[in-house]
């Protein structure tokens, strides 16, 4: 019994490990962003900047839809078009192909947060 609820306790913390992000810019390497759940925040103010809706990240206080994430690209909402490219652990520039930032849990989620952050 005591080994089991050391195994529950353990996979609880590993699962809210995972579900807080952060993105980092490429330059300076300091944290800008934490994911943690559907939000995203400042890191310095923890303010509440972005949200996520199923495949679109939206602006928290207007709820306007501004990217999505499809087939390793984020796209811009208002013109279909690709505006960055998640390459590894660095989302990237689409059109001058600069890195921007360096994700810590790289995926759709934290491409998605950077670009809004870097290129909105």
């Amino acid at each position: 019994m005591k080994k089991l609820s050391s195994t529950i306790l353990l996979l609880f913390f590993i699962y809210m490990l995972k579900a807080q992000c952060y993105v980092q810019d490429y330059n300076s390497y300091k944290k800008i962003l934490k994911i943690d759940g559907d939000y995203v925040l400042d890191y310095t103010s923890y303010r509440k900047l972005y949200k996520f809706d199923g495949i679109y990240i939206v602006e928290y206080n207007s709820n306007k839809k501004l990217l999505k994430f499809e087939g390793g690209f984020v796209i811009r909402n208002s013109d279909y078009k690709k505006i960055a490219k998640l390459d590894g652990q660095y989302l990237v520039d689409y059109s001058t192909y600069r890195k921007l930032a360096k994700l810590d849990c790289p995926g759709a989620r934290s491409a998605l947060a950077a670009a809004a952050y870097f290129l909105n």
